[in-house]
Parts: structure tokens; C-alpha cells; sequence
């Protein structure tokens, strides 16, 4: 009985699967392509930043060379203005120092975190923000610290 019932159970399965519609025709037609994931100024700096960080963990590129190529990135994604341009300048000059070995590594990131929250602290009160400060917002959350306001 029980071999009965498992040949009749594959049966039917085997059928149902003949006359059950497919999502999608097997010929292609139909079937779009994903849309292709739009990355923000952020993003693409971030993605950017771990590239980069690695080749400075071989020793192929030094802190300097990635704050080049970080700056020159901001530039083609958004352009300057006044809250990147000064973050950005610190984060070179520390680049600088580091690599010169005339600043340490904790002494480096206090520094950056407390531009960072001056700038958290000035967004309320600018007359004129620029529009799409994305270096800031990249270092804003490699630091772990909350966006700069609407």
C-alpha cells in the first residue's frame, strides 16, 4: 500500500509540475533585467575608502596617496563647498602628519571626530548649506556619528 501510494504521489507530481504555468517563459521573453543599483556620493566614497585602505595595509599606497584620491573622488561626485572643502582639508593634513609619523593614530581620530561634531553642531545654524556635502556625510559615518540635518 505504501509503495502504491508513494508511485501515485510522484505521479501526480509529475503532472502537476507539467500543468502548473512557470513564473517565467522559458524562451526569455518577459523577463526584464534588474534595475542597476544607483550608489550615492557617500557610498561610492566609502566603497572608495576600503579599496584604498587595503592597498595602505600592503604598503602600496600611504595615507597621503588615499587622501589624494578621496579628494579628487568628492571633487568628480559633488563638487566643493565649504563644509567638505574644511573637513577635507583636516583629514589631508592628518594624512600628512601620519604618514610623517608626527601624529599618532587615537591623537588622529580625536581630532577628526571633533571637527566632525563642530560641524554637527554649526548645520542648525547655516544660512546657506551646500546641498550635497558628501565627503562629510562619508566621514560623518565612518566615525559613527548620526547625519547632518535637513
Amino acid at each position: 500500500m505504501k509503495k502504491l501510494f508513494m508511485v501515485v504521489f510522484l505521479l501526480w507530481g509529475t503532472v502537476a509540475c507539467s500543468i502548473i504555468p512557470m513564473p517565467f517563459p522559458s524562451t526569455g521573453v518577459g523577463k526584464s533585467s534588474p534595475a542597476p543599483v544607483v550608489k550615492t556620493p557617500e557610498q561610492r566614497l566609502f566603497d572608495e575608502a576600503q579599496l584604498l585602505s587595503a592597498q595602505v595595509a600592503k604598503g602600496a599606497l600611504n595615507r597621503t596617496a588615499v587622501a589624494d584620491r578621496l579628494g579628487e573622488l568628492r571633487l568628480e561626485l559633488v563638487g566643493r563647498n565649504a563644509v567638505d572643502d574644511d573637513v577635507f582639508a583636516l583629514y589631508r593634513q592628518i594624512a600628512v602628519r601620519r604618514d610623517a609619523g608626527k601624529i599618532e593614530a587615537v591623537v588622529a581620530q580625536q581630532q577628526m571626530e571633533k571637527r566632525l561634531r563642530l560641524w554637527l553642531e554649526r548645520w542648525p545654524q547655516l544660512a546657506t548649506r551646500p546641498s550635497r556635502p558628501a565627503f562629510t556625510s562619508f566621514m560623518l559615518r565612518l566615525y559613527g556619528l548620526p547625519s547632518l540635518g535637513k
